[in-house]
C-alpha cells in the first residue's frame, strides 16, 4: 500500500492582524462584559468586535433611563468609543412607536435608524426580516449579472 503525504502551505492571514489579537480582544471585552453582571433589563453580547446591548423595557421614557445608564458604564470603559458607528433601534410588541427616545454616550447623541444591521443580519421593529430578504435579494441580483456578464465573455 502506497501512502500519499500532502502538504498545504498556510498563506491567509488572520482578520485584525495576528493570532493573538482574538485572544487579547476576549480579555478585553470580558472587562466589559463584567461590568453590567446579570442585569435583567440590560443583556450585553460581544462578538468578534462588536457590543450589542439588548434592553427591555415597557416604555420608551423607561428605555431612555436603562439605556443612558447602560452605556454610561461602557463609557467608563472606552475613553474612545466610536459614536458615529453607534446606534440603536427599537422593536414594538403591539403598538407603532411614539417616542424615540434620546440615548447618549460621551455627551453625544446615539443615532436612531429604523434598519439596524448587525453582524450581516438586518432587523426591523416589526420584527418582518423583509428589509433583510431585500438587502439579500439584491446582492444576489448582484452576482447573478456578474456571473453573466462572464459568462459571456468568449473562451471563457
Amino acid at each position: 500500500m502506497r501512502r500519499c503525504r500532502l502538504v498545504s502551505e498556510y498563506i491567509v492571514g488572520v482578520p485584525h492582524g495576528s493570532c493573538e489579537l482574538p485572544i487579547l480582544w476576549l480579555l478585553i471585552a470580558n472587562e466589559a462584559l463584567n461590568k453590567f453582571g446579570v442585569d435583567t433589563e440590560v443583556n450585553v453580547r460581544a462578538f468578534a468586535d462588536d457590543f450589542v446591548v439588548l434592553i427591555g423595557s415597557s416604555g420608551s421614557y423607561h428605555f431612555s433611563q436603562i439605556g443612558t445608564s447602560a452605556l454610561a458604564k461602557l463609557e467608563k470603559w472606552a475613553q474612545d468609543f466610536r459614536d458615529k458607528k453607534s446606534k440603536f433601534t427599537m422593536f414594538k410588541r403591539r403598538e407603532n412607536i411614539t417616542h424615540i427616545p434620546t440615548i447618549m454616550i460621551l455627551s453625544k447623541r446615539i443615532q436612531y435608524r429604523k434598519e439596524l444591521t448587525c453582524l450581516g443580519l438586518t432587523f426591523d421593529p416589526n420584527s418582518s426580516w423583509m428589509p433583510h430578504l431585500n438587502k439579500l435579494k439584491d446582492k444576489i441580483t448582484k452576482l447573478q449579472q456578474k456571473i453573466y456578464r462572464i459568462s459571456e465573455i468568449p473562451g471563457v
